[in-house]
């Protein structure tokens, strides 16, 4: 597809400090152990087939998460399997539901996720967006009774393979504090938009807090500390200690104003819009409650360029030129456009020939493997 020929390059580096340390530029590999993508793909889709998930549903789940580390983004990959397995054991999600549309037009549709897994319904919704727009120009798809979107930039980036823009938002559990308050009463909620030139590309995918819950959860993983201005703890003071961060989450509004405001916007329209639960209407991060589906909503727009203007693409590839040829304030750090970190991380995949995974996690997952009898995460051996 044409986001994974891109350039890219590691970056970050952990120096032990006690039992946390702090992250830095380059990470130390020998913390990392390869494994090929494949094997990851194979691991998952025999730990959902031990839970009974269909066929069809447990490869695109492994397509899917693999494809969050693939891009570098593992607080939103393998990390949550876990998550997606206690749902589906717990019935928040439903394994074996379809999506279905309750009303539409020639541009919009309104689907009723049926409580399906979140990638479920969001890959009907996109491709439901994607068909519409290639007949009017535009697919307008609003979904309700859906779960976990995962990354919203996985639905984008189907519009770009298509030539098209994609615009994906969600809605989300209240984690995020707003400015003023002293409680989270609104999600940390999603959005991606992806568009491509014929020689450039911007995937902008962002939550609107400083970081999403699943880094915390990833640097938890690791045994790093945080930035104090991510999260707070249950008393309302910042905190660097992720296990402090996650045990009643308190994230922080990204630029304060702006990043209550914009997830306010999205819950008004992905939430209050299509039907689905909003701010703390929706169930509590993680809870535990037996068939609660967290009844999220999800918007998926899809735009045909073509339709407004023919030479989109080059114009697109001048913005793009227009910012990143403008004078940096360092030359050691060039100017870089939304996506291009997760472009670095995917050509240093391509170098390595396989995904570089945290020891920790594969730790993790071992004992999973071991508690679902099957095979466990094989390495990758370069001879291979």
């Amino acid at each position: 597809m044409f986001w994974l020929r891109r350039s890219a390059h590691w970056m970050g580096r952990h120096s032990r400090m006690s039992t946390f340390r702090k992250p830095m530029a380059v990470p130390n590999l020998g913390d990392y152990s390869l494994v090929h993508v494949e094997e990851a793909r194979r691991f998952i889709r025999d730990c959902l087939k031990r839970i009974g998930v269909p066929e069809l549903k447990l490869r695109c789940v492994s397509e899917f998460l693999v494809a969050a580390d693939y891009r570098g983004i593992y607080g939103s990959g393998l990390s949550q399997l876990d998550i997606y397995l206690n749902d589906l054991l717990h019935r928040r999600a439903n394994m074996d539901a379809e999506p279905e549309i309750i009303r539409e037009t020639v541009a919009t549709a309104h689907v009723n996720g049926n409580d399906a897994l979140g990638v479920i319904v969001g890959n009907f919704c996109m491709s439901l967006a994607l068909e519409k727009a290639k007949n009017v120009g535009v697919g307008f798809v609003v979904a309700n009774r859906s779960n976990n979107l995962g990354i919203a930039s996985w639905y984008a980036l189907q519009a770009l393979d298509q030539d098209y823009a994609g615009l994906v938002m969600s809605n989300g559990a209240p984690i995020m504090v707003p400015p003023r308050s002293s409680v989270a009463s609104i999600g940390a909620n999603c959005l991606a938009f992806g568009v491509k030139g014929r020689n450039s590309y911007f995937m902008l995918d962002m939550v609107s807090s400083m970081k999403d819950i699943g880094s915390i959860e990833w640097a938890l993983t690791k045994h790093e500390y945080i930035p104090h201005l991510w999260a707070a703890d249950e008393r309302g003071y910042s905190t660097c200690f992720p296990m402090l961060a996650l045990r009643n989450p308190r994230l922080t509004c990204a630029g304060a104003n702006k990043g209550y405001c914009l997830a306010a916007m999205i819950d008004l329209l992905c939430g209050v819009l299509s039907g689905a639960n909003f701010s703390t209407q929706i169930p509590p991060w993680r809870s535990n409650v037996k068939r609660l589906c967290p009844n999220l909503g999800q918007i998926f727009i899809v735009i045909d360029p073509d339709f407004f203007l023919p030479d989109f693409m080059d114009r697109l590839d001048d913005f793009t030129e227009c910012i990143k040829n403008s004078t940096p304030a360092s030359l050691a750090k060039p100017i870089q456009m939304p996506g291009d970190r997760e472009m670095r991380h995917m050509l240093l995949v391509e170098k390595l020939g396989a995904l570089p995974y945290h020891n920790a996690l594969l730790k993790k997952y071992n004992a999973i493997a071991d508690l679902f009898c099957i095979k466990p995460i094989q390495l990758f051996n370069n001879d291979d």
